[in-house]
């Protein structure tokens, strides 16, 4: 009797779990990352506002057409960065010249709206709610950097030990930070 309770349960919290995931106020906000702002060419997308192109897919999962699969790679900070390196090597979609994005860059592609997760999942198919890197690192604080975290939608200054997926941009420069002094 505990083990069909136990399954029922399951059963439920996966149900709620993914009527969840699909979840957008469209008639209390705005779009702020409409699709018709996209434009997509395979396995990467670029954003008309900023000029920034985008993968698709988190690392780790594989577009096959029309979706992202599998599941986001998550790494320490020290590891994504080396990561660039090696996707570059490889040319991943073509391009040699993947970056590790600021946080503004993440927050470009934020959708307001929705929430688990905070992204057009028109253009990012198969996103995941989880924290992603950027490359900014936390002044004064050499054990950290920044993320977003695309299921609440917030950026934190996170140990670099953390593990947190990683969505790569090229182009740019589309914002450039403050020029900050370290007194």
């Amino acid at each position: 009797m505990i083990k069909k309770i136990l399954a029922m349960i399951g059963v439920m919290l996966i149900t709620m779990t993914s009527s969840w995931a699909a979840t957008c106020r469209t008639e209390t906000l705005a779009e702020s990352t409409p699709t018709s702002q996209f434009v997509t060419t395979g396995e990467t997308v670029t954003d008309e506002a900023t000029t920034l192109s985008w993968m698709r897919c988190a690392v780790g999962q594989n577009w096959d057409g029309k979706n992202c699969n599998g599941k986001a790679t998550t790494l320490d900070w020290q590891a994504a960065m080396a990561l660039v390196n090696k996707i570059n090597d490889q040319g991943v979609a073509g391009y040699h010249d993947w970056r590790m994005p600021m946080v503004p860059e993440l927050a470009s592609i934020v959708e307001r709206q929705c929430f688990n997760p905070r992204m057009n999942t028109t253009v990012f198919p198969g996103a995941p709610s989880k924290i992603f890197w950027s490359s900014m690192e936390k002044m004064g604080a050499e054990n950290y950097a920044y993320t977003l975290n695309f299921g609440a939608g917030e950026a934190l200054a996170t140990t670099k030990d953390h593990k947190g997926a990683v969505r790569l941009v090229r182009g740019g420069p589309w914002w450039q930070p403050p020029m900050m002094s370290q007194q």
